[in-house]
């Protein structure tokens, strides 16, 4: 079975070109958008033009996939400062023990603090 893109449910024509005055002149819907990007199965640049409406669920794929990956980067950052977090803990620990050092408290090692 043969399948063919059907006219617009709008009753519109993306591009359509009529002569005025003797002259052609293009009358483009404004729906009618080009869409420029990588191909991301290709790695290629890819430019094409069709209906925004149409766009719609590729572009809202690729916002979440974008949103996904913004997650994906603030939570290795925030497992990072707890990492600095929990050393910086430690180094303070030493620095008060050292300050407040009583003679029969064994200070915390080098090694103890930093992995």
């Amino acid at each position: 079975m043969e399948t063919r893109v059907s006219d617009c449910p709008l009753g519109a024509k993306c591009e359509e070109l009529k002569i005025e005055d003797g002259k052609p002149i293009l009358y483009r819907c404004p729906w009618y958008v080009q869409i420029r990007g990588v191909d991301t199965n290709t790695g290629q640049e890819s430019s094409t033009w069709g209906c925004a409406i149409a766009w719609l669920p590729t572009l809202t794929i690729n916002a979440a996939n974008e949103s996904r990956k913004g997650v994906a980067a603030t939570e290795s950052f925030r497992n990072e400062m707890v990492k600095q977090g929990a050393q910086t803990q430690q180094v303070l620990l030493v620095a008060a023990q050292s300050a407040n050092r009583k003679p029969d408290i064994k200070p915390l090692e080098q090694a103890d603090i930093c992995e």
